[in-house]
């Protein structure tokens, strides 16, 4: 029997959407899946969708809490061999399963990823990620950039009986998925099939593009980082605290700040993102040396 995969796909708002999210699961060439949706405390009529995919589905509720909190609740009643997750606005191409569970078990990985593209709904235009240089060890990399979807990750289970305190941080509302691959890439190498096998919705702002909510999680981050692990380089050490400069003279801010200070520390930003940048180029270097078995073009 092929192996069971379990979809967790936290749900706050957009039904519509989550229809979409949970039919392209449906409709994956693989034939193996329990459906997880967790419904984070959303105030929207689903009764349409329960009526449509209620037998088709395992259906949770719980009063908001954020995406985090949604997905940790989702994996405490996960029953299958494989985890994936899957955001109620993204939609899986057909093929994206049953490829990277053949290329997982051929490669006996602990995780891995795919390539995927961002989509505009409104005009249906797409544009492709490149994410070719994100595998193996990418854990400082992420300090900076890396180009994971959340939607595109599969896990084994045995990560989670193997590291049972492995989980969200729940004290996130935003990044709180990249803390967790980054973590886990500290226990595991990252696989990359480099194919894009799923449509990331854009919708709204990217608070990535925002200079002000990037001090304040930088610095977040960092303690993040230095509670379970002290692989920090003296770079990212210089990058952190400059982050911690910008914070004490703007302000923390988790989402918005006022426009006048965020156009300020735009030109503040050229510093650090410039060091950033050479830093990253420098890894991808590295990666480039190391042996390809962490990595499969389709």
């Amino acid at each position: 029997m092929i192996p069971l995969v379990s979809v967790v796909i936290p749900f706050y708002n957009g039904v519509e959407w989550l229809t979409e999210a949970v039919q392209s699961v449906l409709d994956q060439t693989y034939g193996n899946f329990e459906i997880i949706v967790v419904n984070d405390g959303s105030k929207e009529d689903i009764s349409e969708f329960l009526a449509r995919f209620g037998d088709k589905i395992i259906y949770k509720f719980k009063e908001n809490g954020g995406a985090a909190s949604a997905r940790n609740l989702a994996l405490k009643i996960t029953r299958g061999d494989y985890i994936a997750f899957l955001d109620s606005d993204d939609i899986w191409l057909p093929t994206k399963t049953e490829k990277q569970i053949e290329f997982m078990k051929q490669r006996n990985a602990m995780w891995s990823h795919t390539g995927f593209i961002y989509w505009n709904y409104e005009t249906n235009k797409t544009s492709s990620v490149e994410n070719f240089n994100d595998y193996n060890d990418v854990y400082l990399k992420y300090f900076i950039s890396v180009r994971i979807a959340t939607p595109s990750v599969i896990i084994n289970k045995r990560v989670f009986t193997e590291h049972p305190d492995l989980e969200f941080p729940e004290n996130f509302r935003i990044g709180e998925d990249g803390l967790f691959f980054q973590r886990l890439n500290s226990y595991y190498p990252l696989f990359l099939i480099n194919e894009p096998l799923l449509k990331v919705r854009l919708r709204g702002d990217n608070s990535n593009t925002r200079a002000l909510p990037r001090f304040t999680f930088k610095i977040r981050q960092y303690r993040y980082m230095s509670a379970y692990n002290n692989t920090i380089t003296p770079t990212i050490k210089m990058i952190n605290k400059t982050y911690q400069l910008y914070t004490k003279i703007f302000g923390l801010y988790e989402v918005k700040g006022p426009k006048f200070k965020e156009l300020l520390a735009k030109v503040f930003w050229i510093l650090p993102y410039s060091i950033e940048r050479i830093y990253l180029n420098y890894l991808n270097f590295k990666l480039k040396k190391e042996d390809s078995e962490f990595y499969v073009k389709s």
